[in-house]
């Protein structure tokens, strides 16, 4: 190695520390909330998969290196996930114990001896049921970090050596969460690592998250008395997808008509104008709305509320 390539690793190494240190979980108020709120959501999440009692519990979130958490022994499995919106890949892992349990439960096991199930050899049946859980873990953490922005996860390959991707290193930071999770009394464990250059684009927001909001961030019985749950459920609820269709006319027709329908026929409108549209949410009517256009595209404006009472009664005499 010449001298200017040994002067860059160092710098570079200078720089992973550095981003090491300011990224550290005790310094993301934001990402600690987002942690303690994963063990949740992760249980209902996986309790519609197992007819065993499933808990999930957060044991440690803390700051680390590719190398010392990307290891994995005989019979553990890696889900190797996607985050397109920060352009970099995580890491769900679990150990040889949460292996075979998950795939127990999975499978329909209802009961498991106190002697613990007994040690075997992992096959690729088992990475394909291990992806079932690497979704749902995926959608969890979605669920999870959308209290502060909104981050898809795509699991990708389920695979025992993990080959890292060309802008990873043994060396590279990164925040882990180890997780349990327990069938009924019999424990294994779960790590997610997720490269500290993916959270950069968000820093700002897991910075700002105050540590009253960290510590409410589970549930309460009463929601109006705890104004920071509120806040928090109410963002949740807004970040919500629906669909939103624009219909121009419904009519009834017969399956005659529609047994004759074939690439090229024209279906006639019996509406006169086409400035009025119905805006539906979710197939519910919300809103009257003008068309128009701009530039080279149709655009809606809403014109009045959706009035069921008075379009039923419309609608019953004919007007």
């Amino acid at each position: 190695m010449t001298a200017a390539e040994s002067l860059h690793e160092a710098e570079k190494s200078l720089e992973r520390a550095l981003s090491a240190g300011h990224n550290r979980p005790d310094r993301l108020p934001g990402l600690q909330m987002i942690f303690g709120q994963l063990p949740r959501i992760m249980t209902d999440e996986l309790e519609s998969l197992s007819p065993l009692p499933v808990k999930v519990h957060l044991l440690e979130l803390f700051a680390s290196t590719i190398a010392d958490t990307c290891m994995l022994p005989p019979g553990a499995f890696a889900g190797v996930v996607r985050a397109e919106r920060w352009r970099s890949w995580l890491y769900f892992m679990t150990d040889p114990a949460a292996t075979l349990l998950f795939v127990e439960a999975a499978t329909g096991c209802e009961a498991i001896s106190p002697a613990a199930l007994a040690p075997r050899k992992t096959t690729r049946t088992d990475a394909n049921v291990l992806r079932v859980l690497f979704r749902r873990v995926a959608r969890s953490l979605s669920s999870a970090f959308s209290i502060l922005a909104d981050i898809e996860f795509d699991v990708g390959d389920v695979v025992e050596k993990i080959e890292l991707e060309p802008n990873l290193g043994p060396t590279s930071p990164v925040i882990a969460a180890r997780l349990s999770l327990d069938f009924d009394g019999h424990i294994g464990a779960l790590t997610l690592v997720i490269p500290q250059a993916a959270l950069e684009s968000i820093r700002n927001l897991l910075v700002s998250a105050s540590p009253g909001e960290a510590s409410n961030a589970s549930p309460s019985a009463h929601a109006e008395e705890d104004p920071a749950w509120s806040r928090q459920l109410a963002e949740e609820i807004a970040r919500a997808f629906i669909e939103v269709n624009g219909v121009l006319e419904e009519r009834p027709i017969s399956l005659n008509e529609v047994r004759r329908f074939a690439v090229g026929s024209v279906i006639e409108l019996q509406m006169a104008s086409m400035s009025r549209v119905r805006l539906d949410a979710d197939e519910n009517p919300l809103f009257w709305c003008e068309l128009g256009k701009r530039e080279n595209g149709l655009i809606l404006r809403v014109e009045e509320e959706f009035d069921q009472q008075r379009e039923a009664v419309d609608e019953f005499y004919g007007l």
